[in-house]
Order: structure tokens, then C-alpha cells, then sequence
């Protein structure tokens, strides 16, 4: 398929099931496949390229992953999530 959706593709595994799901996404990935994920997990997103908060329905920010590490993307993820909860404004 040209798109892969994964609505919550982690949600019912245990954690090593999960690893294993995102490694896996990531190797399809790197062969051109586009995924589509949308998860609540910050673990799950931040082995994603990029990541991007809706909020009321509109975007209210994204990340890149660039060469960052998927323990500085989670970071960056939970740092974002807190300003979402705190009623934060819009990085532009």
C-alpha cells in the first residue's frame, strides 16, 4: 500500500511487543513506505520522523526528529505535552 495507518498500534501490546512494532515500522520506513500513526503514547512518537499536536482540532505544533535521539524526541514530546496541558500557546 502507498499508506499505512496505525491507529493505536501499540496500545494493546505488552512493552517488548511494542519495541518490536516500532523497530519494525521504522525498517519499513527507511524502504520508503509511508505510516501514518496516531498514538497517546510518548514512547510510541518518538520513534516517529515527525510528530504533530492537534489541539480543538488544529494543529498546534510539530516536531522534527531530525538526527535527534529517540530519548531527546521523547523529551522534546513531554516538554510539548506539559504546554499543551497548562494551557500553553502555539510555537510558531
Amino acid at each position: 500500500p502507498q499508506l499505512i495507518l496505525a491507529d493505536e498500534p501499540t496500545g494493546s501490546l505488552d512493552s517488548r511487543s511494542s519495541i518490536e512494532l516500532l523497530h519494525l515500522f521504522n525498517e519499513i520506513n527507511k524502504d520508503g513506505q509511508t505510516i501514518l500513526m496516531v498514538t497517546h503514547s510518548i514512547k510510541a512518537a518518538s520513534f516517529a520522523k515527525r510528530v504533530l499536536f492537534i489541539k480543538d482540532g488544529e494543529l498546534f505544533h510539530q516536531l522534527y526528529k531530525g538526527s535527534m535521539s529517540n530519548e531527546e524526541l521523547y523529551q522534546k514530546i513531554s516538554d510539548t505535552l506539559t504546554l499543551l496541558a497548562t494551557g500553553g500557546v502555539r510555537s510558531e
